[in-house]
């Protein structure tokens, strides 16, 4: 009986610490809203939504980075007001669980890998918006919104790529279940001593 009642208390916890990291999450999602609705430097506004969409990716997994991703295109969206609302969803919501994928099976969670992930995603969603929403409309002055728009939106969003992951990193680590921290560290132990042996 006194086993159960552990059992649930445990439960109990880790469902609480899960709904908090979520809540941190969305936290910081609607704080860079807010920046992007009002930008703190006006005609500069960095796309701060795409590295936390693949930040929060590489943490947490493919389902959840999935949803996370079209919700954080929504809002980008919508904060925009260029875009049809669901394009950048669409793109997020592609780039998210393939990005927690790769980081669950191919690559190791580091600040670089992060960097240059995101780099990536910017990248695709610069060139498609460049081509579907200022080509299309602009024609020949899309070179103009490439210099005064694009660069400065996207390149934000990779130049702010570290501290994002840095905070997202944080935030993970801090709700993470305890037994989770303690299976994490040992298996990192035995991965430096079998590297070790293998020198």
């Amino acid at each position: 009986m006194k086993y159960k009642l552990t059992g649930k208390a445990r439960s109990r916890k880790a469902a609480v610490r899960v709904f908090l990291k979520w809540l941190s999450y969305t936290g910081v999602l609607l704080f860079f809203y807010a920046i992007e609705c009002n930008p703190l430097i006006r005609g500069f506004c960095p796309l701060l939504l795409i590295p936390l969409a693949t930040a929060v990716s590489m943490c947490e997994g493919d389902l959840a980075a999935g949803v996370f991703g079209v919700v954080c295109g929504l809002f980008l969206d919508i904060a925009n007001g260029v875009t049809i609302v669901g394009f950048s969803a669409i793109l997020l919501l592609c780039a998210c669980p393939f990005i927690s994928l790769l980081s669950r099976f191919l690559i190791k969670k580091t600040f670089v890998s992060h960097l240059l992930l995101n780099a990536g995603a910017a990248v695709i969603m610069a060139a498609f918006d460049l081509a579907f929403t200022h080509w299309v409309w602009e024609g020949s002055q899309t070179g103009i919104s490439f210099v005064s728009v694009i660069l400065p939106a996207y390149g934000g969003a990779i130049f702010w790529s570290i501290p994002i992951y840095a905070l997202v990193t944080l935030i993970f680590t801090k709700f993470r279940p305890k037994e989770q921290q303690k299976l994490d560290e040992s298996a990192t132990r035995n991965e430096e001593e079998y590297d070790k042996q293998r020198e």
